[in-house]
């Protein structure tokens, strides 16, 4: 009997010393001054650095557009011009506000401004609590309708006061004129400006809906424009369809590296800005949504820490460099028979590569197509001989190397 109590005792004292070692060896998990709390991630200056770029890539995206196909077309500008001359009276909003006062893209200034302090108002008003969002809410639905009633209610009353029940006064009545003509311009100046509003919201609201929603508008409008200035759809539209603008010749000679024509490379920023506004606001929320779901403990980990730097720094090489190579291969892509023409050129001589240049297939628009896809072809080929993911992998190991 005390021989077995001895040996339980001894068992039971070698596993207190082991323990004792292995609590020596193992070292709790430490904890750093930086964590990937939401509080602090969202002050971190790459998720801001990536919400600036998304910012300003929104901004530029939509300026293109407007200068591509809306100023002096149908710009909200000319619409509110139509409105006051049909109206006979001018519209509440100064035109300094609306951007009637100036020419050209000039007109889009104020109102862009504009557009993204209601889309930041929105964004500040999506991370308050659900009480407060519905005070705000209440107070700018009380503020609307005595904006637009008000004035009429009170006049009203004043006039069934002095002369008894009657029905309202024409002097009443105008009283919801200028209510009425405001909420109109609020109304077609909020459509113009629906990209920069939504997008705004989504990049600094961390909303992806917001971000779709801008892509979506923006291509709505694109394919919209698209379908009216087709030939026959806008020989039917008359004296509208002549004031779209249109691209007539997406051929012409090349001024800008001597591969494309102003009007191709216009295309091509707005499709690339758009990948890159699309790229960084998704970044941002996809990371940030990362960080959310991370276990308490793991989110003052310096590892994690360290390994969220990791991933904000790759997107924002990633949005800077292979975004930016983008827009350089797109513009080669389009002009890449240009390219085949002078090489051709030097090799037979000028005449068939004229008679080449000058044909349909080169000068309609579906002569870009053509064209990418000889690109495309020859980069296909060169796979067999240039290894491009081995080229690329030491590329992005050279980097992370000297990092």
């Amino acid at each position: 009997m005390d021989a077995g109590y001895g040996f339980v005792t001894g068992i039971v004292a070698s596993q207190r010393l082991l323990g004792d070692n292995m609590a020596g060896e193992v070292s709790p998990q430490s904890e750093g001054s930086r964590s990937l709390h939401l509080r602090q991630l969202r002050r971190q200056w790459q998720i801001v650095t990536l919400q600036v770029v998304a910012t300003l890539s929104l901004v530029w995206m939509y300026m293109e557009v407007v200068s591509t196909y809306v100023v002096g077309s149908i710009d909200h500008t000319q619409l509110f011009a139509t409105i006051e001359s049909g109206l006979g009276i001018e519209l509440p909003l100064a035109d300094w506000l609306t951007g009637s006062s100036q020419d050209g893209l000039a007109r889009f200034y104020v109102p862009i401004g504009l557009g993204m302090g209601l889309g930041g108002a929105m964004a500040f008003l999506a991370f308050q609590t659900p009480k407060m969002q519905q005070r705000i809410k209440l107070g700018f639905i009380i503020c609307m309708i005595l904006l637009l009633a008000g004035k009429f209610v009170v006049t009203y009353l004043w006039q069934l006061l002095g002369e008894g029940w009657s029905a309202p006064t024409e002097d009443v009545l105008q009283a919801l004129e200028w209510p009425l003509l405001f909420m109109l311009s609020l109304i077609i100046l909020s459509f113009y400006l629906l990209p920069i509003i939504t997008g705004t919201k989504g990049i600094w609201g961390l909303s992806r809906r917001g971000v779709a929603w801008a892509i979506g508008f923006t291509l709505l409008f694109l394919g919209i424009h698209a379908i009216l200035t087709f030939p026959l759809i806008r020989a039917q539209l008359g004296d509208y369809g002549s004031q779209l603008n249109t691209l007539e010749v997406l051929v012409s000679d090349p001024d800008i590296f001597g591969l494309v024509n102003a009007e191709q490379f216009s295309l091509i920023l707005i499709a690339c800005l758009m990948m890159i506004f699309q790229e960084s606001a998704f970044g941002v929320i996809r990371q940030l949504e990362y960080a959310y779901r991370l276990p308490e403990s793991c989110k003052r980990d310096p590892e994690y820490v360290s390994q969220m730097d990791n991933l904000l720094n790759g997107l924002i090489r990633h949005t800077g460099i292979f975004l930016s190579l983008t827009v350089v291969v797109t513009t080669i892509a389009l002009g890449f028979h240009s390219v085949l023409l002078e090489w051709v050129s030097g090799i037979t001589g000028s005449q068939w590569a004229s008679q080449v240049g000058e044909s349909i297939e080169l000068t309609l628009t579906y002569g870009l197509v053509i064209s990418a896809l000889l690109f495309l072809g020859v980069m296909a080929l060169l796979r067999f001989v240039v290894p491009w993911q081995r080229f690329w992998g030491l590329i992005e190991s050279t980097i992370i190397t000297r990092e």
